[in-house]
């Protein structure tokens, strides 16, 4: 299996690097990541100057070509899969990220967003991310997603499989069968309770801009924000949580179809239409 490899923490990050020393030597390894940390760039792209490449060789594993790309996941996916990596890819993982990527994320979320164009350009894809260290604890472990992509690697045909019905529509027809958002606590392996597989949830950040003044008494501001601990049963935000790994199916249409049902049946638009000149 060929399997391609990015984040948006920088190819020389820690998860990356666990990730990639997590898959077995007999699959084949490409690694196209950002030459430098890309958090919460979301779907975005470099499009008003050029992009510059550095290859690797030999990294994390023998053999193993890597390249790094002076822009964001986004730019790195478009890179590898019409430029750089010229073997069939038969899935794309992005990660681990240093940091969870749960409910409200997932727009922002660079790590995301590298799977997500992968996705849309036909590869299944899986997007890996650890929760932020707590109280008390330092530094991430990985260990719970290097061991649920042992697990997972055997089932990796069946999943592509179990969606492929779903994938011959029109509207599905450009994009890979699979698309997998995967959160683990931050924890040693053998203190995850299990796995969950649980829709996105809603983490709604509070306190999101902060005012300040630099050096010279100019007004400066900081996006971040605290996290809300708002209820979320049966989402990935209560999943991680509470210990679980969660495992959450994600797609590209953002149609509300309630909506658009109801709209259809009330007319609401029908007969607007520009006055004649």
């Amino acid at each position: 299996m060929h399997i391609l490899v990015t984040n948006d923490d920088g190819l020389w990050a820690q998860g990356i690097q666990a990730l990639v020393a997590a898959i077995p030597a007999e699959n084949k390894i490409s690694v196209v990541a950002p030459a430098s940390p890309q958090s919460a760039k979301g779907h975005s792209l470099t499009m008003h100057k050029p992009l510059r490449i550095t290859s690797v060789e030999n990294y994390v594993h023998p053999g193993v070509d890597a390249w790094s790309v002076s822009g964001t996941p986004v730019d790195c996916m478009m890179l590898a899969l019409d430029m750089l990596v010229k073997e069939k890819v038969d899935i794309v993982f992005s990660g681990i990220n240093h940091g969870d990527n749960l409910g409200d994320d997932l727009p922002y979320s660079g790590t995301v967003s590298g799977a997500y164009e992968a996705f849309l350009s036909g590869c299944p894809s899986v997007a890996f991310s650890t929760a932020f260290p707590r109280a008390g604890s330092s530094g991430f472990d990985f260990s719970p997603i290097t061991w649920f992509l042992q697990k997972m690697l055997p089932l990796i045909p069946e999943l592509i499989g179990i969606n492929q019905p779903l994938t011959k529509s029109f509207s599905h027809s450009l994009n890979g069968s699979l698309f997998l958002n995967v959160n683990a606590p931050n924890c040693p392996a053998s203190d995850v309770k299990g796995i969950r597989v649980v829709p996105q949830g809603r983490r709604r950040y509070a306190h999101r801009v902060t005012a300040s003044v630099d050096q010279f008494g100019a007004p400066i501001y900081w996006i971040g924000g605290d996290i809300p601990s708002i209820p979320q049963e049966g989402t990935d935000v209560t999943a991680v949580a509470d210990g679980y790994i969660s495992v959450t199916p994600l797609g590209i249409d953002l149609t509300d179809y309630v909506l658009l049902e109801r709209l259809q049946q009330l007319g609401t638009f029908a007969g607007l239409k520009p006055a004649s000149q």
